[in-house]
């Protein structure tokens, strides 16, 4: 399958996290540029800078997007991006998280030593040394009420951030200040990004700015450490963003197999529990996911570069399933908020009150929804993906109802060679898979059955609804050679 790379990066960081040296890194590779601080509150791109591309800060302020514009057209060959704290343009830092081919970085630092950085910083009035001849060494008292007020601005931001990828099922790569001594890791980000050209060492022009321990630094350390919850927090870092198993980020998602070369990302929508049982009987018990991106390179370090393969299904029931499982169901994991929004823009009259996807039909029979009614529920439900796949709406789009082709792009972006299997041909793709691999054949392995629903599809279905499914999702018609679902 074709391979659509990112057009952007946003590099989500705070001040002090070593923002200032991943640029540089970055800047060193062929493929990529990074413009600096674009959307500062007093400077674009570097301090003093008030133009940047022939756009000074009223026009950047007033259209974000034709600073955005202007990067890309810049250097067309190169792919784009910039830094952005919690204190820049607030539409900007939205824009990036819900733009899928805006490769978003998370750089994270131990909050305990951005901040006294931070404040030594301030009271030194220096930002960045290149020659640690210059560098001015000082002490601060640590003010633990002003840390705690960093503090819960510091997780406001992060855990925005994680909830916005968590909903949107994008990938993000993770990178913390003490990964960046090791030029593998940075290969990773940039080949994440999109430039797989790797560097065997990288120029370092920045120094580290306040070496040292933390006792050196703080006047009152002994009191800093014996306040409630400081002595945790001086001696770990919290995690920026926690993954979350089987959703959030493409990484967290994907299955890794604890004995072979093998990795399993699956398809939002698309059943995999047979699939989980078929790995667990080659891994010898339950194989896992929630990797990190440290935790998957250490697996790689044992493993090796894994085969990757994931699963696509017919686009009419994949579309079905999403549907009954977060739109028709108000139980738990239901999308509530935006059942109620389809009902309001798009007609959707669904039943009301507690609804499982499976209700008995007499229930919903005794209350005036029928078949008929599902059917033209559907129905409209096909029409605002369509809509939503399109950027024609304001709902966010979902992993449950994306385009497969996107899933498969975003998972290429993290293992470049992709086996897509098909949920109908499951059965012979997993013989080949033992094949290749040399793994005993599972005799016993069975694919799972459909969910059973209120009113299964073959109640409902017919050309209008395929009809309307070819219309929202034609790249995976396309690409994965899909027919009108009654040939199957």
């Amino acid at each position: 399958m074709k391979k659509q790379p990112f057009t952007s990066f946003a590099m989500f960081g705070s001040m002090r996290s070593g923002s200032n040296l991943l640029e540089t890194y970055l800047n060193q590779y062929e493929g990529l540029v990074c413009h600096g601080e674009l959307f500062h509150r007093f400077f674009i791109g570097k301090q003093g800078c008030q133009e940047y591309l022939s756009i000074d800060r009223e026009k950047r302020d007033k259209n974000p997007q034709l600073l955005l514009d202007a990067i890309r057209d810049a250097t067309p060959e190169k792919i784009a991006g910039y830094r952005i704290f919690q204190t820049h343009n607030p539409d900007v830092i939205e824009t990036a998280l819900n733009d899928p081919f805006c490769a978003k970085i998370i750089l994270s630092r131990d909050p305990v030593e951005s901040y006294v950085s931070l404040q030594i910083a301030l009271k030194t009035n220096q930002w960045l040394i290149s020659d640690p001849a210059h560098r001015k060494a000082e002490q601060i008292t640590f003010d633990i009420e002003d840390f705690e007020i960093y503090m819960k601005e510091r997780n406001a931001f992060y855990g925005h951030i994680s909830a916005a990828l968590s909903l949107s099922e994008q990938p993000f790569f993770e990178i913390d200040y003490e990964m960046l001594g090791g030029v593998d890791a940075i290969n990773r980000l940039a080949a994440f990004i999109g430039d797989r050209n790797g560097k065997t060492s990288l120029k370092q022009p920045i120094k580290r700015q306040n070496p040292g321990a933390l006792s050196d630094k703080i006047l009152n350390f002994k009191e800093t450490r014996d306040a409630p919850g400081m002595a945790e927090m001086l001696e770990q870092t919290p995690p920026s963003l926690k993954p979350i198993r089987e959703t959030g980020t493409d990484l967290s998602r994907v299955y890794l197999s604890h004995t072979h070369p093998l990795a399993f990302g699956p398809m939002p929508a698309v059943p995999d529990s047979g699939i989980r049982r078929w790995l667990a009987f080659h891994d010898s018990g339950v194989t896992e996911n929630g990797y990190t991106a440290h935790g998957y390179t250490e697996w790689r370090k044992s493993h090796g570069e894994p085969v990757f393969f994931s699963l696509v299904r017919h686009p009419v029931v994949r579309a079905y399933n999403a549907f009954m499982q977060k739109i028709f169901a108000t139980t738990s994991g239901a999308y509530i908020g935006i059942r109620q929004e389809l009902e309001d823009q798009y007609g959707l009259m669904l039943p009301a009150g507690e609804i499982k996807p499976d209700q008995p039909p007499r229930d919903l029979v005794s209350a005036g929804y029928g078949a008929d009614e599902h059917r033209i529920s559907f129905k409209l439900f096909l029409v605002f993906v369509a809509a939503n796949l399109a950027n024609e709406t304001k709902i966010r789009q979902d992993g449950k109802w994306q385009h497969q082709t996107e899933i498969i792009r975003r998972y290429q972006v993290l293992f470049p060679e992709v086996l897509v299997f098909k949920f109908e041909d499951l059965s012979t793709d997993l013989t080949y898979l033992e094949n290749r691999l040399g793994f005993k054949p599972f005799t016993g392995w069975k694919n799972e059955l459909d969910t059973a629903y209120s009113f299964a599809l073959s109640e409902i279905y017919d050309q209008e609804i395929e009809a309307l499914t070819q219309a929202a999702y034609a790249p995976d018609y396309d690409e994965f050679k899909y027919k009108d679902l009654s040939g199957f």
